[in-house]
Order: structure tokens, then C-alpha cells, then sequence
């Protein structure tokens, strides 16, 4: 195992998780965080992605034998697009030069991507092989730092993972299953939607970050890209069925211009047939059981 892992982005919503099984499995590890973000976890260090002296820095300072690359501008819907390319492009560059340059030569660095650089496909599951198709900043800026990372593969020991929707409780609630859970836990007695139809697959941010630990860690060969999915899509529709038959409450749903998107993926389900060779047959977390535990969290205020 790795001695010590460097955490970007620890103190997000998916870093919180990570820090936690880390925590839990006994890793040794540190977040990295800007000077502006709040974290008050055990093990800090302050410097921006952005800044790539105080980047290199971290990485002499600390020493790490392994990196997971979470920090990122993590929304579609981010209106500072300069922000998007500063953060995701620049910031991801810049750490790879700086892994690069104060690594040992073959470390592994896991760099978190997005399945939205799949965008609209034909194929019903997605698979990692798949030609880019992003159809938004967010996913375009992804895009262009998994290409960017291959000029780093002959120094580095590079693997990507793909997200698709990552739930769990404490999730921020521009999201939308911590806002339909919102919604559900209040009774509240209408809501406001955009299209109700489109697909989407669903992973508990536990696995989530079993996943990339287990990336990090491996001694072995692993995939280069690897999905981080269920396998299995879910519309807006059917998730408004599930909170229902899990609270007995039925809202009046509205689907309205304003909460609809411009081209629209009206698919986004994995194939876990990689994802499988990294994790066996450990469970992904469903999605009814992952509501479960956000109404419960959302009921006590949390």
C-alpha cells in the first residue's frame, strides 16, 4: 500500500467521503486546500491548484505516493465559464507538472473526470472507449484534462475515473436528488422541475470513494479509464416514484422552461464491466437505500 495519499479537493462533498474512508481504513493521507475553503479535517495543506509554486511546493513538502484529483468547478451550470478552465484546466496542469517533477517516477495519481464527456451516444450502456461527445463547460473542460494527462503517462502512472451521478447525504442541494429529497422531507407541497425524462445512473458517494481509494492503492495493474457506475438509469420520473412509496407523499410536480437545460443528455447509464475488475462484485449502493438514508439525514437537519 501507499504510504501516504495527497487529497485535491478534500474538503468537497466527495473528499469529505474519501477523508472518511481513509479515516477508516487507516490511510494515511492529507487534504489540500485553498486558502479560501473552510475544512477543519486533520490533516491540511493550504495551497491553490492554481498557483503553481505553491502546488509544487505541497508536493515537495509532502511527499505523497499517491494523488486523487478532486478539486474542480464540479457544476454544468457554473456561470463563470473563465473559472471553469482556470480551475479544471489550468489547476490540473499545473499539478500534473508539479507530480511530475516532485514524484517518484511511476507514481499514480488518480485524476477525477466526469461522465459527462460521453454527452449523447448511441450505445445504451456507456463504455470507456467511447469518442468524447461533452455537451456542456464543465464536461468540455474534463475532456481537455484527460488528454492533457496522457503527456504525463511515461513519468506518472495516470488512472482516470469517470463519475456518473454521485448521491449521498450532505450533498449540495443545486443538485438534483438532495433537492427532490428537500422537497420530500418537508412535504413540501409543490416543486419545480425541468425535463422529467432523461436517464440518469446513480452511485452512492461511498462507493464513490471506495473506488478511487482502491485506485490509488493497488500495487497491480488497473484499467486506465474506468466508469464509476451502477449500470442501471433511472429517469426524474422514477425517482419521484421512489421518494413517494418512501414517504407517502405526493407533490405537484411542475416541469417548467426554467429548470431546463440546453442540449440535454438524455441518457447518462455506465457499463460496469471495467468498474468490475477494480471492485469485483462489491455492491454500489441502490439507489432506493441511498434515498433512504437522505430523507432520514434530511428529516434530523442534516
Amino acid at each position: 500500500m501507499s504510504d501516504r495519499i495527497l487529497i485535491t479537493g478534500g474538503g468537497g462533498f466527495i473528499g469529505r467521503y474519501l477523508c472518511r474512508e481513509c479515516d477508516r481504513q487507516g490511510i494515511d493521507y492529507c487534504v489540500l486546500k485553498t486558502p479560501e475553503e473552510e475544512y477543519s479535517g486533520k490533516a491540511v495543506y493550504t495551497a491553490d491548484i492554481r498557483d503553481r509554486e505553491a502546488l509544487r511546493a505541497a508536493i515537495r513538502d509532502l511527499r505523497p505516493d499517491a494523488v486523487i484529483h478532486l478539486a474542480a468547478i464540479a457544476s454544468a451550470v457554473h456561470s463563470d465559464v473563465t473559472e471553469i478552465y482556470d480551475v479544471n484546466v489550468r489547476g490540473t496542469e499545473n499539478l500534473l507538472e508539479a507530480a511530475r517533477d516532485g514524484m517518484a517516477q511511476g507514481a499514480r495519481l488518480v485524476l477525477v473526470s466526469t461522465a459527462g464527456v460521453y454527452g449523447n451516444q448511441q450505445a445504451p450502456l456507456l463504455t470507456e472507449d467511447l469518442p468524447f461527445n461533452p455537451a456542456n463547460h464543465y464536461s468540455f473542460s474534463k475532456m481537455v484534462t484527460e488528454i492533457l494527462s496522457r503527456q504525463y503517462t511515461d513519468e506518472l502512472d495516470i488512472h482516470i475515473v469517470r463519475p456518473f451521478n454521485i448521491v449521498g447525504s450532505g450533498q449540495n442541494k443545486q443538485f438534483l436528488i438532495p433537492k427532490l429529497v428537500e422537497h420530500y422531507a418537508r412535504r413540501s407541497p409543490q416543486i419545480k422541475l425541468g425535463n422529467l425524462d432523461p436517464k440518469r445512473d446513480y452511485v452512492s458517494v461511498e462507493f464513490c470513494a471506495q473506488v478511487m481509494l482502491e485506485l490509488a492503492l493497488s500495487k497491480t495493474s488497473q484499467p486506465d479509464v474506468v466508469n464509476v457506475c451502477s449500470g442501471t438509469g433511472h429517469s426524474c420520473r422514477q425517482v419521484l416514484e421512489l421518494l413517494t412509496e418512501l414517504t407517502g407523499h405526493e407533490p405537484e410536480v411542475l416541469s417548467t422552461a426554467e429548470f431546463s437545460r440546453k442540449n440535454e443528455v438524455w441518457s447518462l447509464v455506465g457499463s460496469t464491466e471495467r468498474l468490475r475488475q477494480v471492485m469485483g462484485a462489491r455492491e454500489t449502493g441502490p439507489l432506493r437505500l441511498v434515498l433512504e438514508e437522505m430523507l432520514s439525514a434530511a428529516k434530523a437537519g442534516g
